[in-house]
């Protein structure tokens, strides 16, 4: 666990402390996406795509003389090599941050605790605790930080993408993730899955609020 350390220091603690954090962090894959080796063999990928970008641009512009397209491409590929050399893994990665910094602030054991008392939204990633959602290979979040569920409309050329979702505000920012598409389907439809969808969240929204409004 050595290439682990710097960025997951729970692992340094051993014994139960590093066996409950290592449930966490299998869960949300923050190690498998994130430790020095994810990183460094994301950041060769992104040199070697930029690279290639570069060089196919070329190509296609020897072949159909625009050059306007050839700069634009250029540009592209060239931040994608600049960003992924230079900047990638130079700062936290917000899923690792907001997950630790909740794991500081409530304590390791509650939110272990949590996560094994979890349900899952069927058919999602979102799994449901007492205090907490946890999308599976992302991040923890309170459910007390809620701001709303919602559904989140997404235009493209492509058409128009709808999503049911939630919205937090914490000590790390704001964030919203997404439970589950909500396109193809009629607006009453829509709306009637997204209320199913919400509702185990909004249930442990209320009772939370209920609990602080007794204290």
């Amino acid at each position: 666990m050595s290439d682990r350390k710097e960025e997951i220091s729970y692992y340094d603690l051993g014994g139960r402390e590093a066996e409950m954090y290592r449930a966490i962090d299998e869960f949300l894959a923050l190690s498998k996406r994130y430790s020095p080796q994810a990183v460094r063999r994301k950041r060769i990928i992104g040199v070697v795509v930029g690279f290639i970008g570069a060089i196919a641009s070329l190509i296609f512009m020897l072949a159909t003389s625009m050059v306007l397209l050839f700069l634009i491409s250029v540009l592209i590929s060239g931040w994608l090599v600049v960003y992924f050399a230079f900047s990638y893994g130079k700062t936290p990665f917000p899923d690792v941050l907001r997950t630790n910094t909740i794991i500081e602030a409530d304590g390791l054991e509650n939110v272990y605790n949590d996560l094994m008392h979890v349900n899952c939204i069927s058919n999602t990633a979102i799994y449901v605790g007492d205090e907490y959602i946890f999308k599976k290979n992302r991040v923890v979040l309170r459910i007390r930080d809620i701001e709303r569920t919602y559904i989140r409309v997404e235009s493209s050329d492509d058409g128009t993408s709808y999503y049911a979702a939630v919205e937090v505000f914490d000590d790390i920012g704001r964030l919203s993730i997404d439970i589950k598409p909500l396109s193809g389907i009629t607006r009453n439809k829509r709306q009637q899955m997204f209320e199913e969808l919400v509702q185990p969240i909004e249930e442990k929204r209320y009772r939370l609020k209920k609990l602080e409004d007794r204290i």
